[in-house]
């Protein structure tokens, strides 16, 4: 190999190595950033998979991952608002706390800020007809909360007078906010209920928590719903037989059940029930065709419906809806159970407080496990 050569590819075995260096540089930057993104103490969540928190030197960063894809779904950095911000700030949204005014877009949100002691950080509902909670049913009375209207469709003007410091919106797959998108204080993406088990869902009241002040409040909260949860499910565990589940109604040409891997899916399993639909893949719920609720479920033992009405239902007004539900066992046995969500605060507390609905399931599935009980959700339909 003559000078020309060697020296050629000396200089080709060089420029190769620095290109490796140059990558491993990158690599390790890289990883120093995100440390110093994370720099602080990690809270050990117990079971969500969405959340992350970690306490840094003057503010606290949330990652929410993405319930619909990788990566982050949002990243806020809490900042108290008595102190000025950190200069080493990495990128987020920026959430001045304790949070004093709030726009909440759902009811079972506006429940937790009364729990967490702070009702009167609700500065603005929208839906208000579907908000149930007390002290902010009389606030809305007096106009001490401001009525923004519809969530589809909230009224920027009823926003401006509420002049709220965040606001409590509900994310969906390739959704958006409309409006509020070009507000200029930050949308808290409520993802808790994209979770995949009940303890999952209500660990979010950690989250909430330190929007609100009250971190230690909720921390507390969480603890006694994970303690209380896990006996059940333990008592639970000892009921036999299990008995067949059926779930919901009908709405319009599909029937709606929870999948197997949903909260409730997973809820009813720790409840000690059999449900039927606990083989449908998902975290949500699976539209089926009437045809297929009645070939699996026909001889279920047991039937929960959940509505919102005016009027209670009946097993005479179900047959003026849906003439075929006549042919499923618990209608025939009289053996449907029913809540009505606008006199029962089954979706605020089943959120939060997985372990009252768990309470619920199991003292209805296996009676004899918690005698004495009384139910507080569901009652048998009547006739």
């Amino acid at each position: 190999m003559d000078v020309s050569s060697r020296i050629s590819r000396l200089f080709y075995i060089a420029c190769a190595a620095l290109t490796i260096l140059l990558a491993f540089m990158l690599i390790f930057s890289k990883d120093a950033v995100q440390e110093g993104v994370l720099a602080g103490e990690k809270l050990a969540m117990r079971h969500s998979a969405l959340l992350d928190i970690v306490d840094g030197d003057g503010y606290s960063a949330v990652e929410v991952m993405n319930p619909w894809g990788q990566g982050l779904l949002k990243r806020y950095l809490l900042v108290p608002s008595d102190s000025v911000l950190p200069e080493d700030l990495p990128e987020g949204v920026v959430v001045r706390t304790p949070i004093k005014k709030a726009l909440v877009l759902s009811g079972v949100h506006v429940a937790l800020f009364e729990e967490l002691g702070v009702a009167g950080s609700v500065a603005a509902v929208c839906d208000a007809e579907y908000v149930y909670s007390e002290e902010t049913v009389n606030a809305l009375s007096k106009g001490e909360v401001v009525d923004c209207g519809s969530s589809l469709d909230v009224s920027m003007e009823q926003v401006a007078v509420a002049s709220p410091d965040a606001a409590f919106v509900l994310p969906y797959e390739n959704g958006g906010y409309g409006k509020l998108e070009k507000v200029d204080f930050p949308l808290i993406e409520c993802a808790d209920y994209m979770e995949i088990s009940p303890l999952a869902c209500a660990e979010w009241v950690r989250f909430y928590g330190r929007l609100l002040g009250k971190a230690a409040v909720a921390d507390s909260i969480y603890d006694a719903v994970c303690d209380e949860y896990d006996v059940l499910r333990r008592v639970a565990s000892k009921g036999w037989p299990r008995p067949r589940l059926l779930c919901e109604l009908k709405s319009s040409s599909a029937w709606y059940v929870p999948a197997g891997g949903s909260t409730m899916g997973r809820m009813y399993a720790d409840a000690g029930a059999d449900y039927l639909f606990s083989h449908c893949s998902g975290s949500g719920s699976v539209p089926l065709s009437f045809e297929l609720v009645l070939e699996r479920a026909a001889d279920a033992d047991v039937w929960l419906v959940k509505y919102n009405s005016g009027v209670d239902k009946t097993y005479s007004s179900l047959l003026d809806e849906y003439e075929g539900y006549s042919h499923f066992r618990p209608f025939k046995e009289k053996n449907i159970f029913v809540c009505n969500t606008r006199e029962k605060r089954l979706f605020e507390d089943r959120t939060f407080h997985p372990e009252r609905m768990l309470k619920e399931l199991v003292a209805l599935f296996h009676p004899h496990l918690l005698p004495g009980y009384e139910l507080r959700y569901y009652e048998r339909m009547h006739q």
